[in-house]
């Protein structure tokens, strides 16, 4: 749901100052709201494999975390009539692979349908 980076810049170096004019006046505690949870969508992927790597950055002053997760997932349901650059642009569309990767994965494809269908 948050893209393929969801831990990326999660942390700020230093906090947000909000000017006083835009500050909220206090609210009285028995009146406030207790404000309703936005829905979230439940990860379903089960976890396969992991691998985790940690850095530091160049002045040593944070530390840079890599985290890769291979998830099982069932991505499309191939149909006679579906082509690999077809594929490829729609993986592009919807945000899962880079447009510069695109011809890359369309011929990666392109030679797995093809061993495929010459087993079949």
């Amino acid at each position: 749901r948050n893209g393929i980076y969801p831990l990326m810049n999660f942390a700020v170096s230093r906090p947000h100052a909000l000017p006083r004019a835009l500050s909220q006046p206090q609210e009285d505690p028995q009146k406030a709201k207790t404000p309703t949870p936005e829905p979230f969508d439940v990860e379903t992927r089960k976890v396969v494999q992991m691998q985790c790597n940690m850095e530091l950055n160049e002045d040593k002053s944070q530390w840079h975390l890599l985290l890769r997760l291979s998830r099982v997932q069932e991505l499309h349901e191939l149909y006679p009539s579906d082509n690999s650059k077809d594929l490829a642009t729609e993986l592009v569309h919807y945000g899962f692979i880079h447009e510069d990767d695109c011809e890359k994965l369309a011929s990666f494809l392109e030679s797995a349908f093809h061993k495929h269908r010459s087993q079949a």
